[in-house]
């Protein structure tokens, strides 16, 4: 019996001590980000002044609670970085369930199982990104939740320039694939970037021009809506490139423009007729 009684006892301490080695699931709280985004709201604007005179327990923003909001989602995300640099396909099955009730950590959770899984399943990834130039905000305030990128609070997965850039650069990739919806996806993001955002995502939607024509052409149900940008766009790259280059573009393009589809005239205007 007393033998027994001990193997069951040693079980039971394999188990327990498994249980210890075994790290614990990243997880996020539900609607931290919403959280975060009411505070960030309120600390702001005539608007915001305003309901924080006529409701000062309501209205006050509470810049300690923000930091603190701020701090668990940099944790949480040097906790998806230290995961394994390569996920198997159990644990990538459930990888994101802990984050599935809040939107950004869901997003960033997605990204990082994408890279981590070699990139072989965008699709979910690709869903998670925001559909609309409103909720296009959540990948700038990313930016600004994740903090400086020079004390890497957020991990190595992200580096050299943040998730927001980390996320945007692999959904960029995925529109030079032609995978479904995301150059839908990317273009509305790039039309609320600014400053040294909205020069990175530039670049990239000159290399976009210049190296994907066919992706242009039969994107341009999209593209069209950002036409003036792309105008501006051209007209760099007619200035920074050889002549040859910009030649070799329109060339490109138009090859890839049969007579019967109606938008290349627009697109070949856009470009310009190769000479």
């Amino acid at each position: 019996m007393g033998s027994v009684g001990g193997r069951i006892l040693i079980g039971l301490l394999l188990v327990t001590a498994a249980a210890r080695a075994e790290p614990a699931a990243c997880s996020v709280k539900k609607g931290l980000y919403d959280e975060w985004l009411g505070f960030a709201r309120r600390a702001g604007g005539h608007r915001a002044l305003k309901e924080a005179l006529l409701h000062p327990a309501a209205g006050a923003p509470d810049p300690a609670r923000r930091k603190e909001i701020e701090q668990e989602y940099q944790a949480y995300f040097r906790c998806l970085s230290g995961t394994s640099e390569k996920l198997d396909e159990k644990t990538a099955e459930s990888f994101c369930d802990p984050a599935a009730a809040d939107r950004l950590g869901l997003l960033v959770c997605r990204g990082v199982r994408y890279i981590k899984t070699g990139r072989t399943a965008s699709k979910d990834f690709i869903d998670a990104f925001p559909a609309s130039r409103t909720g296009a905000e959540m990948i700038w305030n990313l930016e600004e939740i994740a903090g400086a990128q020079e004390a890497s609070p957020t991990g190595t997965v992200f580096q050299p320039h943040g998730p927001s850039i980390k996320l945007i650069d692999e959904l960029f990739l995925l529109v030079l694939d032609d995978r479904d919806t995301a150059a839908a996806k990317y273009f509305t993001i790039s039309a609320t970037a600014t400053g040294e955002d909205a020069k990175h995502i530039g670049e990239q939607i000159k290399m976009l021009l210049r190296e994907a024509p066919a992706v242009v052409v039969k994107e341009w149900p999209v593209l069209r809506q950002y036409q003036s940008v792309l105008k501006k766009l051209l007209a760099e790259m007619a200035a920074d490139l050889p002549k040859a280059e910009m030649i070799k573009t329109r060339q490109q393009i138009a090859g890839f423009c049969p007579k019967e589809n109606l938008d290349c005239l627009e697109i070949l205007k856009l470009f310009g007729r190769p000479d």
